[in-house]
C-alpha cells in the first residue's frame, strides 16, 4: 500500500501505516495516498531514471 506524508509529501510503500515519516521525521502526518497518487507512485517505479535522454552540454 502507498502512504503520504502531508508535510513533506514523501510517498512510500509499506504494509502497514508507518507512525512517522522516514523522510522528515515528523509524527503521525502519514496518510493512506489517493487513487492518483498510487497509480503516479506505481508508475514512477517502472520509470529507468538511469537513461538520460538529454543530451550532455559541453561547455
Amino acid at each position: 500500500m502507498v502512504f503520504v506524508c502531508d508535510h513533506c509529501h514523501f510517498e512510500m510503500e509499506a504494509v502497514a501505516k508507518p507512525c512517522q515519516c522516514p523522510d522528515c521525521g515528523k509524527l503521525n502526518r502519514i496518510r493512506a495516498a489517493t487513487a492518483d497518487e498510487s497509480r503516479a507512485f506505481q508508475a514512477r517505479k517502472l520509470e529507468d531514471v538511469w537513461r538520460d535522454v538529454a543530451p550532455v552540454l559541453a561547455g
